[in-house]
């Protein structure tokens, strides 16, 4: 009976540390073969991702040329005929508000003006009825 107990602790003895061996093997395979699938996932995804990033750059700057052709059209095409348009329309409102402005202060200086000339005539022409006058009494 010892003789079977002592052959059942060598039979595990031998049957656990092959067991316990091929177990760390088929765990350190494992291991390797889902760091090798985690790593392709992970590059795979990669690629994709600059894939997906290029594809929305070049609609971006897609996009943002479009925006500059519109703007540039705009501005050159557009905005000239908008403001040509907004100061004649400005300009024909501005207008008969500037000659009622000026109107009058046009209307007091060519007064004045002819008022002082005929002043000045009048002075002349009195001076020169005195004159004829002394000379005449002399």
């Amino acid at each position: 009976m010892n003789m079977q107990k002592e052959m059942q602790k060598q039979m595990n003895t031998m049957i656990s540390v092959p067991v316990s061996k091929e177990g760390k093997r088929l765990e350190a395979s494992l291991g390797r073969s889902i760091e090798k699938v985690v790593r392709a996932t992970t590059d795979a995804l990669w690629v994709r991702f600059q894939e997906e990033n290029t594809k929305l750059e070049k609609l971006e700057r897609d996009r943002i040329q479009q925006l500059a052709n519109l703007i540039t059209n705009f501005i050159n095409k557009d905005l000239p005929t908008a403001l040509e348009k907004t100061l004649k329309k400005e300009i024909t409102a501005i207008g008969p508000a500037v000659a009622r402005a000026i109107t009058p202060i046009l209307e007091k200086g060519i007064s004045s003006s002819i008022m002082e000339s005929f002043q000045v005539k009048c002075l002349c022409s009195s001076f020169v009825n005195i004159s004829i006058l002394v000379f005449v009494t002399y």
